[in-house]
């Protein structure tokens, strides 16, 4: 997973860092609130980590402007020294999906975000994921249109099946990088543009059809269907 973390104690990102990356996942540190918010507008993460109490723009403060710019496709753990029962009530009912009371402990610490990813993508688990007309083999690295298996690369497959795990969600390039590729900014977002290109033409997907996957300037690509008025429209 690509992971953001958002947190003003240093020595703290550096070790959760650690056990992130450790457990495979791409973490991306930013100091505060106001670094952070600059990046969402042209980067997309599975997962925000967010301390409570930091100085210019909180963590409260980044969750309020994050539901104020409709992004609420990202699961957000806030980390936080406070532990009294209406703090972690009042966390809970400002949006957050869960919380973690400092000082963390590592074994709770993942075990939570195994289990908010999870309850965010249910999809993911599965070996076969159905989208009429759609067919995406997760263990035999195959995608179906109807019973008809549409020829594919591997990445093209990993790119596709990507894509359609996060059906209607606006993903940044180099979201897709790290996360099909493996590699961070520093790669060339060119390659993504031509294999989304490829998928495109490879699985006709085309709004006539229903289908939409969108170049959005600066930002990323979305995936995401048409509903039958829109189409008709036109």
């Amino acid at each position: 997973m690509r992971i953001a973390l958002v947190d003003d104690d240093q020595h703290l990102a550096e070790l959760v860092k650690i056990w992130l990356e450790e457990e495979g996942h791409q973490c991306v540190y930013f100091p505060n609130g106001v670094e952070f918010t600059h990046a969402l507008r042209r980067e997309s993460f599975d997962l925000v980590i967010l301390d409570w109490v930091m100085p210019d723009m909180d963590g409260e403060a980044v969750l309020k402007w994050m539901q104020e710019q409709d992004i609420t496709d990202m699961p957000v753990i806030f980390l936080t020294q406070k532990t009294g029962e209406d703090d972690v009530a009042r966390v809970l009912l400002l949006g957050a999906d869960d919380y973690v009371t400092k000082p963390v402990r590592q074994k709770e610490f993942l075990a939570r975000i195994t289990a908010v990813t999870r309850r965010a993508s249910p999809a993911v688990t599965q070996e076969v994921l159905e989208v009429e007309p759609y067919r995406i083999d997760f263990k035999k690295h195959s995608v179906y249109f109807g019973d008809e298996a549409i020829k594919l690369t591997q990445k093209e497959f990993e790119l596709t099946a990507f894509l359609f795990k996060h059906l209607g969600r606006l993903l940044s390039r180099n979201h897709i990088l790290s996360s099909v590729w493996g590699h961070g900014g520093e790669f060339n977002t060119r390659t993504v543009d031509t294999h989304i290109s490829r998928i495109r033409k490879k699985l006709d997907l085309d709004p006539q059809k229903g289908w939409r996957l969108t170049a959005i300037y600066h930002q990323g690509y979305r995936l995401e269907q048409v509903d039958i008025e829109e189409k008709q429209a036109s």
